[in-house]
Parts: C-alpha cells; structure tokens; sequence
C-alpha cells in the first residue's frame, strides 16, 4: 500500500533496520535487498534490527534469508547481527528461528530493549568473530 515499513541507515558503529507495522515475509524480502545494497557500499559488519515496533508473521522469509541472502550479506562483511524482538508472538517465532538458523555463521543476539542491542553490538569484535567461525569449522 505504499507505507513506510522498515527505514533502513548507515550510523557511526553498524547499519540500522528499524521496522515498523504489520509486515510479511515479502517485505522482509525486499527490505533485505535494499539493506544488501547499503552493506555492499559501506562495508559494514554489524546490524542492528529493530523489530519493536511491528507485528506480522514473516517466518516464511526464513529460507530465502538463509540461503539467498545470508552468503551475499557474509560476503560484503556482515558479521553481527541484535535484534530487538517485537511483542508479538509470531514476530519473536519467526526471529528465533532465523538466530537458529545463521548462527554460528553470523553471531545474532536477540533482546527485548534496544539500549541492550545497541550495548552488545558495540562490543562486538571482527577478530572474535573470524576465531568463532574456525573453531566451528
């Protein structure tokens, strides 16, 4: 319908997807691509996800994040991904499925308060991570 569901920007430390509304497994589709585009020209190892403000199932995006999206995102530098779940229960299902999903290949923390997100993403470390990934490999 044209509404505004996902606003999606470049800060100082890592990329910010802020949602907002009912949204599908579409949106997150075309959302994703859009967020692509800007990790490829920035180059940035960290996302923060914030799904606070929406409601809608979107688990069916889930196959198409992992296999299509997850080894493009990888390769242009994601590394880390917090997510700040929604209230609603489909919201959180669908996100926990996803950490289940991409990690160990991108570490992915789920939390219900954005200060708590934006804390832990800041601690996040690109050596830490590359030592994680081989000692799983």
């Amino acid at each position: 319908m044209g509404d505004v569901y996902v606003t999606i920007q470049h800060k100082e430390e890592y990329i910010e997807a802020k949602w907002q509304g009912h949204i599908t497994a579409d949106n997150v589709v075309s959302a994703s691509l859009a967020f692509l585009e800007l990790l490829k020209s920035k180059r940035c190892s960290k996302l923060l996800n914030d799904k606070s403000d929406v409601t809608g199932d979107w688990q069916e995006a889930n196959d198409w994040l992992q296999f299509e999206w997850l080894p493009c995102a990888m390769e242009a530098g994601l590394r880390f991904m917090a997510h700040v779940y929604s209230f609603n229960m489909f919201s959180q299902l669908a996100a926990r499925e996803l950490q289940e999903r991409i990690t160990p290949e991108v570490s992915m923390k789920s939390f219900y308060e954005r200060p708590l997100a934006e804390e832990w993403l800041r601690k996040q470390d690109d050596t830490a991570a590359a030592d994680q990934r081989a000692a799983t490999a």
